[in-house]
């Protein structure tokens, strides 16, 4: 990847919003009223919690998930210092709510899930050469074949191709169903992949796509409170080679890579990669960062107590960093997939509080669980963040954000949106009411005794055809009173915003990103006929 095809990256991360005003200041005060449905904080690996979540894989020497073992079995280590268990959760206890015949799932209803996994394949038609992407879709439906009629855990279809990234069959349990949206999607061509001749920008554009798809993932089911197995069937964006790049134009490419580790981090999201290549030499599984040839050229990083994104960027590291694995060189595809599913169903969750000698700040820490049980192995993500990273307040990752949600083709829920009218609006303008689930929010002591939170809230007017027209942007807090109970009484921050109607305005898109944790929540607003400006 050539400079000039950095270049043209920079230009894409902020082609719509890029003259954003950031120096507007709102506030909001506390609704009292209500939402239609509280919930409960997703469980994040976050430090300020006190309590740090681990979910675990343990295997055979065949490579059989192991489930019969109790807390005592296992031993916890954060940055070398041994942890406490506080918390042991068997695979027994991940499930969907009890006597739940559902089929069909609503991630605006997250309680819905229950505390079960769910699986998110996803076919990379975008990094993938046609007849592997043929192969992907034939591996895929021999997986389902196998499958009983009732899934075992909610599990949604998704695609990314050269010109779009879209849900083809929404959560559900009904395999059949699943088959259906496979056999009506036909595969698609890589252009980007195979034109990629000269500067690099397909590499580019690959690269920035294929960020922003693993991102709308991980915001858009956020709130459901399981863990997420991402089974990415595909290569994968394109690895960055740091000595090609400026030292700012690397800079920027690194911080989007580790703000987006951040977020499927703190979403709870695991990535599987199955990658369908025909031509791949031998099998390569890579189930830990010390696998991976610049690791190894570093060093064991439990060791080195080192943050995991501190080297070269590339696919095959999301997967360990996350708790998963990477496949390839594989010709049993569908098998990889069904046991990438297993493994991902079959976990321990481990609650450990840090020992106040790891109270030394430090942004990231690094996780080791062992199985005291012989000849068993252990497979979890390798550290979390005590602090998001430094690049997640930045304006750069600010406009990367609000970019993907605007244009994303579905709804982001880590934080619940939702947005009513007001009554009276000037002319060719229109005015909201943009209510937040405080439950969803993070919320911080402020030295007057108040609790607040810090928003980014913008709207952007879209055509019929989901052309930008215009937008606003601006930088928000909601204020509570301190010790107030914010996570189960179902309040809602709110927030009055007012924004143009520009000729040709079809609806409105909401998007709503926490500053601290850079979690979006989405809405939409259609317009009728007779709310569009008339300028005739």
């Amino acid at each position: 990847m050539n400079r000039l095809a950095v270049s043209l990256l920079l230009q894409r991360f902020a082609f719509v919003l890029i003259a954003i005003s950031l120096g507007q200041f709102g506030r909001a005060q506390q609704s009292s009223q209500p939402s239609t449905m509280a919930h409960s904080p997703v469980p994040t690996l976050n430090v300020t919690s006190r309590l740090v979540l681990v979910d675990t894989v343990v295997t055979d020497k065949n490579g059989n998930p192991v489930t019969d073992l109790k807390r005592e079995d296992f031993a916890v280590y954060e940055d070398k210092a041994p942890q406490r268990i506080d918390s042991f959760e068997p695979p027994s206890l991940h499930t969907l709510p009890a006597g739940s015949g559902a089929t069909s799932f609503n991630l605006d209803e997250p309680k819905s899930f229950g505390q079960s996994p769910v699986t998110i394949l996803v076919l990379d038609e975008l990094n993938s050469h046609f007849e592997d992407s043929s192969f992907a879709v034939h591996s895929v439906k021999q997986y389902l074949d196998t499958r009983p009629a009732l899934l075992d855990q909610p599990t949604t279809l998704m695609l990314v191709s050269d010109n779009k990234f879209r849900v083809l069959q929404n959560f559900t349990r009904d395999r059949d169903l699943l088959l259906k949206a496979l056999h009506d999607q036909s595969v698609h061509y890589a252009w980007k992949l195979e034109d990629d001749k000269s500067i690099g920008y397909g590499a580019v554009e690959r690269l920035d796509q294929s960020l922003s798809a693993l991102e709308q993932i991980a915001q858009s089911s956020a709130r459901i409170q399981g863990r997420k197995n991402l089974v990415w069937i595909g290569q994968g964006f394109p690895s960055i080679d740091p000595s090609e790049l400026a030292t700012k134009d690397q800079n920027l490419i690194s911080d989007t890579i580790e703000h987006l580790t951040n977020v499927l981090l703190d979403t709870r999201v695991t990535l599987y990669a199955v990658d369908p290549t025909s031509s791949a030499a031998g099998m390569v599984e890579i189930t830990d960062p010390t696998q991976l040839e610049f690791a190894q050229a570093a060093g064991d990083s439990f060791v080195r107590n080192s943050d995991p994104f501190g080297a070269q960027l590339d696919f095959d590291r999301l997967g360990p960093v996350t708790g998963g694995r990477v496949i390839r060189g594989m010709n049993d595809i569908d098998k990889q997939i069904a046991n990438s599913v297993d493994l991902g169903t079959k976990f321990y969750t481990i609650g450990y509080s840090p020992s106040p000698s790891n109270d030394t700040p430090r942004q990231y820490r690094n996780i080791r669980v062992v199985c005291l049980r012989a000849g068993l192995t252990v497979t979890t993500r390798n550290g979390y963040y005590t602090t998001p990273p430094t690049s997640q307040s930045s304006k750069e990752t600010l406009i990367y954000d609000l970019n993907t949600a605007a244009l994303s083709p579905i709804p982001l829920n880590a934080l619940k949106v939702t947005v009513e009218p007001t009554k009276s609006a000037p002319v060719f303008t229109g005015s909201y009411i943009v209510h937040v689930d405080a439950s969803t929010l993070t919320w911080h002591s402020t030295n007057t005794g108040m609790s607040a939170a810090r928003l980014a809230v913008l709207v952007v007017a879209l055509s019929s055809k989901d052309k930008i027209l215009s937008h606003t942007l601006q930088n928000m807090s909601a204020m509570t009173k301190g010790g107030a109970d914010l996570q189960t009484s179902g309040k809602t921050a709110d927030f009055l915003v007012t924004s143009a109607l520009p000729k040709g305005v079809a609806r409105l898109r909401f998007v709503v990103r926490e500053t601290e944790t850079g979690r979006i929540g989405t809405a939409d607003v259609t317009l009728r006929k007779e709310t569009k400006p008339d300028r005739s």
